[in-house]
């Protein structure tokens, strides 16, 4: 790979990490309600509270993961110019954003009853 390609790869996943978490947690937390819901309902309740608190804490820790090296990355190179400083902004942003999709992909888990 030459090495104008390995920056914007990079950038690239760094920018598709964010959205990339969210989407693994909805899908973890809605194909867990679907696949729970088939089974036994004497523990599903406690089923999806166990599953529904993984998946979160693995949502968040890797956003934390991210804005991290985001972070230590942008502190390395504190005068960066142009497309890698906009870059840098819809990271965060995105970071952001998947912070939101998060929480509203886990309140209807928290309001509604199991399997209703």
């Amino acid at each position: 790979m030459s090495d104008a390609i390995k920056p914007s790869l990079g950038n690239l996943l760094q920018v598709l990490a964010p959205p990339l978490i969210w989407f693994l947690h909805l899908t973890t937390v809605y194909a867990a309600e679907a696949l729970i819901c088939i089974g036994p309902a004497g523990a599903a309740a406690t089923m999806m509270a166990w599953t529904n608190s993984l998946a979160t804490a693995a949502a968040l820790a890797a956003l934390l993961l991210t804005a991290w090296t985001l972070h230590r990355g942008n502190a390395r190179h504190t005068q960066s110019l142009g497309s890698s400083r906009f870059l840098h902004g819809v990271s965060h942003l995105l970071i952001v954003l998947s912070l939101l999709g998060i929480a509203w992909t886990i309140l209807p888990t928290i309001f509604l009853p199991t399997c209703a």
